[in-house]
């Protein structure tokens, strides 16, 4: 697993072996906060987002880049340019362009420090950027490919501009442009297919029970499996085309989750930041409990766990036995 991990002496992007317990990480220069990675498909290579430390020690957002290099730390490179916050790439499946989220806003107020999402791609090869969505989303995220490297699926919360209509001054009209698109299966909010610059029209994941709000689309490599979240509910369900939705994980509230590209585990950041989760999709059973920042005796309660989980709880190494790039 793949995770960000913040201590008093910095960050860094961890990695962690299930089945050894080791834990490694990338170690960021000191005026770089390496954040987000993700490997390509093959395990040879890692993406990440890179914000530069300004010499207050304040983060700045507006010049974020998109790096990769060698899964073994060699080879370290920045592959976009241009202002705006760039977040959450992912490798296409040939390994030749990385997909993200770029905020062109920062913002000066209000807990999200970023807005006006789009996304964008990065061919590896030529160095072309190339902006694919426009419509200016307050938040977005779980981008990915599907297998044809054309197709791809995210999460879009509240766009703000549709074909040069704009949500402000005109918040009623847009609602109702927005309910309009639903109706004629082009939605551009919530879980949002796209093929290069356009729509996939119908969208194929239009069916979903009353009072559903789709979030945090989880793709299969072979595209074949879709995960969602129901509202903020912490309960992900596996998506049926007949509308059928199989419960496959209640988790809880979460901040991060993902899934291996087989579709056999599923994992989750609590809300609380405290814990990995790990689960089972076949079964929805957790797997493993990870326990990042304070041991299983302090926590509340903990005489009162039930045996069954006490047996799945493990504590996470401080710190790693191995800085990858060094």
């Amino acid at each position: 697993m793949v995770f960000d991990r913040c201590r008093n002496e910095g960050c860094q992007i961890q990695v962690y072996d299930l089945e050894t317990g080791e834990l490694a990480a990338y170690q960021s220069p000191q005026n770089e906060r390496w954040t987000m990675g993700k490997y390509s498909y093959d395990g040879k290579k890692i993406a990440f987002s890179v914000i530069p430390i300004k010499p207050n020690d304040e983060l700045d957002l507006g010049a974020m880049q998109i790096a990769v290099m060698d899964a073994d730390g060699k080879n370290y490179k920045k592959v976009t340019t241009g202002p705006g916050a760039k977040l959450y790439p992912a490798f296409s499946h040939n390994g030749k362009k990385i997909l993200y989220a770029c905020a062109a806003r920062i913002r000066e107020s209000g807990k999200t420090p970023a807005s006006n999402y789009d996304a964008w791609e990065v061919d590896l090869t030529k160095g072309k950027q190339t902006q694919l969505t426009f419509y200016k989303y307050f938040y977005m995220g779980n981008l990915t490919y599907f297998p044809d490297d054309e197709r791809f699926i995210f999460y879009g919360d509240r766009p703000s501009v549709f074909e040069g209509m704009r949500a402000y001054p005109n918040e009623e009209a847009f609602i109702v442009k927005m309910r309009e698109l639903n109706r004629q299966g082009k939605s551009i909010g919530g879980v949002v297919v796209m093929k290069g610059k356009e729509l996939v029209v119908p969208n194929p994941y239009n069916k979903y029970p009353p009072e559903t709000f789709a979030k945090k689309p989880l793709l299969s490599k072979d595209g074949s499996v879709m995960i969602y979240e129901k509202s903020q509910s912490g309960k992900f369900y596996l998506y049926s085309p007949d509308g059928n939705h199989r419960l496959a994980v209640h988790g809880g509230p979460s901040v991060s989750v993902a899934i291996s590209p087989d579709v056999e585990l599923f994992a989750m950041i609590a809300a609380d930041s405290t814990t990995i989760d790990t689960f089972t999709v076949q079964d929805g059973k957790r797997k493993q409990i990870l326990y990042l920042s304070c041991a299983p005796k302090k926590i509340q309660n903990w005489e009162n766990t039930r045996p069954e989980i006490k047996s799945l709880e493990k504590m996470m190494p401080d710190k790693p036995s191995l800085i990858i790039n060094r």
